[in-house]
């Protein structure tokens, strides 16, 4: 990677009490190494002590670049990557899930990928992992994928694994014609940047031990139930044209 090529990371936070203090040790420990980093942690209306805890502890830290924005009530996941794109000015703007799902380190061969590449998107089928998972979540996480690819036509086999890349002027453009707010906005930004022509590259990731056993926030029968609609609902918008 170009050394002057600075990277903005978005990080949503939605009930993470539990483990964001842990996430943003992480994140400083991390920026000290890599000064050409940003970190903006989007606070999705938390009703738990996420707020209280990102304000004790960002307050003591001013060298490194690490902002936070809040906004309530609770909009969705898409919707709080959205908001921190519109804050994010680096070269290449990507997101990674709060929780520390995949290594940070992950982040520097993602941005060496996208000086090739328009988008680079975090594949978990190309890597030995989610070994220990549930079997129902594995299952309900296949059949999504599959979904995907079967209604829009999508060659890519892990839409959903929760750290994406891409060059800014890209990123500016397909979130600012996203509708999908909740969890299946990265399919619904793949497909379009799929649509219009974006080179969409893939990195292998591994889901870290530490949290294949976390509990999950997704209701596997209500969320799966809208997630699929969603599909649905991106290939009519397309249809008709409400991306142009």
């Amino acid at each position: 990677m170009k050394q002057n090529n600075t990277i903005s990371v978005i990080m949503p936070v939605y009930n993470e009490a539990g483990c964001i203090e842990k996430t943003l040790r992480h994140v400083i420990g991390f920026c000290s190494l890599y000064s050409n980093y940003e970190f903006i942690i989007v606070n999705d209306g938390s009703t738990d002590k996420t707020q209280e805890i990102l304000t004790k502890v960002l307050g003591n830290v001013c060298k490194y670049n690490i902002s936070c924005v809040s906004y309530s009530p609770n909009q969705g996941k898409g919707y709080a990557v959205k908001t921190g794109v519109n804050f994010a000015n680096g070269d290449y703007i990507c997101y990674l899930d709060s929780d520390l799902a995949y290594s940070l380190d992950n982040l520097i061969i993602l941005a060496d990928k996208l000086e090739n590449m328009d988008i680079v998107i975090g594949s978990r089928n190309q890597a030995k992992n989610n070994q220990k998972v549930s079997l129902i979540r594995k299952i309900a996480g296949k059949s999504f994928n599959y979904l995907s690819r079967i209604i829009l036509n999508l060659p890519f086999t892990d839409m959903q694994a929760g750290i994406k890349g891409f060059k800014k002027d890209v990123a500016k453009n397909l979130f600012k014609h996203q509708f999908t707010s909740g969890f299946s906005f990265d399919v619904e930004l793949i497909y379009l940047a799929w649509k219009w022509g974006y080179s969409i590259g893939e990195i292998p990731v591994v889901v870290l031990d530490t949290h294949i056993n976390k509990k999950s926030k997704v209701n596997l029968f209500k969320d799966s139930l809208k997630m699929l609609l969603n599909l649905f609902q991106i290939q009519y918008n397309y249809r008709i044209g409400k991306y142009e």
